[in-house]
Parts: C-alpha cells; structure tokens; sequence
C-alpha cells in the first residue's frame, strides 16, 4: 500500500483523467451486465430454450464492452512506466521488486474499475428502487428485473469480472523490462521483419480474393469470412505502413525537417501503429455488424458503439501521450544543441500529416470494404 501510495504521489490531471475514464467505461460495463442479470430475473420460470438463447445472447453482447475496457486498462498500465521512469527507478533501487511493481499497477487499474463497478450497481440499485425514474411508465423494469430479489452472490460474481480483467490485463501488458527506463542512446529503430512485410501484404490480398470469390459464387458466408480477413489484415498493415511512410520521408539527402520526421515516424511506428490498427478495424466491424445484424431494438447497439470508440480512443490517447514524452526527451538534446523550435514545429507538423495519411488511406480500404460487406 505504501510503495503505490509512493508511485501515485504527484500525479497530476492526466492521471486523474485516466483514472475517471476507467472507472466510467467499468460503471458503463456493469450496468450492460447487471441489465443482462435483470431480463434473466423477469422471466425466472421459463426453461425454453429461446428463454436461455436469448439470456446468454444478452451476456454475449458484453463480450465487445468488456474486451475494450481490458484493452483500456492494458494501454493506460504500459503508458505508467514511461511517464513515472524517475519514481520507479527509485522503487527499484529501494528494493521493490519488477514484479511487486507489476502488481502495484494492477491492483491501481482493478481499484479503478471495482470504483466504476460499484458505481453502476449503486446506479442500478437506484433505478431498481424507483428512488429515480429515467422512463416513466415503469418501461425499464424487466431490464431492471424488479419481479424477483436480487441475487446477492451472482451479483457480485458478475460484477466481479469487471476488475478482474482490469487488473490481469494490466498485469500481462507491462513487462518487467518496461519497467527500466531505456538509455535513449542505446534506443534503435525496430525494422519489419520480411515475415512480418509478407503477412501485411499477403493477408488483405488473399481476403479479398477470397470475398471476391465468394461474392461470385453467392456464398455469403465466405463474403463475410473475406472481407473480415482482409480488414484485419488492413490493421495488421498499419504499423509497416508508417514505417514505410517514414522511410520514404527520410529518403535520399533531406533537409533536417524531413529527416525528423521520417526517424520520428519509424521509431514511432510500432507503438502508435497498434492503437491506429485497432480503431480502423473496430470502426470496420462496428459498421458491418450495424449493416448485416438485425437492428436491436433500443438504444443498446449505440450505448456499446459509444463505449467501444471511448475505450479505444483513450487507448490511443494514452499512445500518444507516451511518444510525446519520449520525443520531448529526445528533442531536449537538440534543443541544447541549438536546434530552432520552429524546425521541431515543423517536423511534428509533417509527422502528423504523414500519419493522418496512413490513417485514411487504412481506414477508406476498411470502410470500402464494409461497405462492400454491408
């Protein structure tokens, strides 16, 4: 309790931000799941197999919900390391070891989402109570499943997988050598693989032949089997693509505002290029599963839609903040090199305009082929 108490001190409004987010998106993931419990309690003596279909396909719509705040809270644990380097290297050096460490920024997420988890159920128990009417007429009370006592264990057993897989992704996304700040100089650019080049080529063509082929042939399922390989195989692109576009940048003789850019880019590629993969792909399947399902009735779809695009978004702001913090180490040096401030502007400038295109170019071959699935 202490060492975390040592590692949450001086944290600042990014941090809180951080934390009120992970806590909204569980809060957010709890009510789906406790609505999913209160349709079960409505109709607690129908043994049909429709009644059973239908209450695990309301747990199955959770699933999408719970992976995004796993990946949320996965993002935001890998982006403590580099942001608190100065704080966990004392940690170290007093004897706190990689993995109590590792534990520390699981316990922190998993007490993020059981505050979100517990503020949903309140949430819950509120509506339950009719202490606060958000529809009137008593519409919500089969998904609140006011007919029949809530079951105390299942309730917090349900509720109970919100922190967990906060706290085990978290765990499993920071590695003990994250936890060591890298010498700067000692940092070089991780080139693509030729197996890696081939599979981001070779995927998104053999899916679209193959949605091709079964278009031709009026076999949708392997349209769909296609065209969802190949919009992952666009994701899966993504990082090689900015690597690409960063060694075009820094090809031949370039001035010094090229040359920024390109390294900038290339040494950024993996790390901002997952964040970019994921957003192009869940937008991608969030338009093709609005196309193809069957339009639920309320405002579910769009509730989980919501959550989703916060989940990855923040992911994806964490990203970002991580490379600004180890460009603005790196741009330290050359600032004390005598670098203009105005040459650095534009390489960011030019970085980003780069990486914009990347982004269209992925997401315009994704929604093409959503819209070809749809």
């Amino acid at each position: 309790m202490f060492a975390h108490l040592r590692l949450a001190r001086g944290y600042r409004a990014p941090d809180l931000g951080r934390w009120l987010l992970t806590a909204a998106a569980s809060a957010a993931v709890a009510a789906l799941l406790l609505r999913a419990l209160g349709w079960a309690l409505s109709t607690p003596g129908d043994p049909t197999t429709a009644h059973a279909w239908t209450a695990g396909a309301r747990l199955l719509w959770c699933l999408p919900p719970l992976a995004g705040v796993g990946y949320l809270a996965a993002s935001w644990a890998r982006s403590v390391p580099p942001r608190r380097s100065a704080r966990l290297t004392g940690l170290l050096a007093a004897g706190t070891g990689a993995a109590r460490l590792r534990t520390l920024l699981a316990v922190e997420i998993a007490l993020a989402c059981t505050a979100g988890t517990v503020a949903g159920l309140l949430g819950f128990l509120t509506l339950r109570a009719h202490l606060l009417e958000l529809v009137p007429g008593g519409r919500l009370d089969p998904a609140l499943g006011v007919r029949a006592p809530l079951p105390a264990a299942g309730t917090a057993t349900l509720l109970a997988v919100v922190p967990l897989l906060g706290g085990l992704a978290a765990a499993a996304a920071v590695r003990p050598k994250d936890l060591v700040p890298p010498d700067e100089a000692d940092v070089a650019l991780r080139r693509p693989s030729p197996l890696y080049l081939a599979a981001a080529v070779l995927v998104p063509g053999l899916g679209t032949a193959v949605a091709l082929a079964g278009e031709r042939d009026g076999v949708g399922l392997t349209t769909m089997l296609g065209g969802l390989t190949a919009i992952a195989g666009i994701g899966l692109a993504i990082p090689a693509l900015l690597y690409g576009t960063g060694t075009v940048l820094a090809l031949g003789r370039p001035q010094p505002v090229r040359l920024l850019a390109g390294r900038g880019l290339q040494a950024g590629a993996w790390q901002l290029g997952t964040p970019l993969a994921v957003l192009t792909v869940s937008g991608a399947l969030a338009a093709v599963a609005a196309a193809r399902l069957e339009p639920a009735r309320g405002p579910l779809p769009a509730v989980e839609a919501g959550l989703i695009a916060l989940c990855v978004l923040g992911a994806l702001l964490a990203r970002v903040g991580e490379l600004m913090g180890a460009r603005r180490r790196a741009y330290a040096s050359l600032q004390r090199m005598g670098a203009p401030g105005v040459l650095l502007r534009r390489a960011a400038l030019l970085r980003a305009g780069a990486t914009m295109l990347v982004l269209l170019a992925a997401g315009g071959g994704a929604a093409a082929l959503a819209a070809a699935l749809s």
